[in-house]
């Protein structure tokens, strides 16, 4: 029989790192989704800092958007590790009654 370890302090500071990374990256990308490429004068330039801008926005949207679905999923283990945690330990509890009954 093997023993399962879940260190739930580790697995609160990975989810809140990973909701952190969401935060900080959200003004950037709002930032450079309102770079106006005409501003910088030359046409060529202008159009390539707007694709530049509406991808960098994109990129970011995708990176918030999936550092969300993982704190969801690692929020989701946590609670799955306590509830088979407080089981096991219910489980445990009731054998050791029953023994001490015989």
């Amino acid at each position: 029989m093997s023993d399962i370890r879940i260190d739930i302090g580790v697995l609160d500071r990975v989810r809140s790192d990973i909701e952190r990374i969401g935060e900080i990256m959200e003004r950037p990308g709002r930032e450079m989704d309102e770079v106006d490429g005409d501003s910088m004068g030359v046409s060529l330039l202008a159009s390539r800092m707007n694709d530049f801008g509406d991808e960098w926005s994109y990129g970011i949207k995708q990176i918030k958007k999936y550092s969300g679905a993982t704190v969801k999923a690692l929020d989701t283990m946590k609670k799955e590790f306590e509830e088979l945690d407080d089981k096991l330990a219910e489980a445990l509890r009731k054998s050791r009654e029953g023994e001490a009954c015989e």
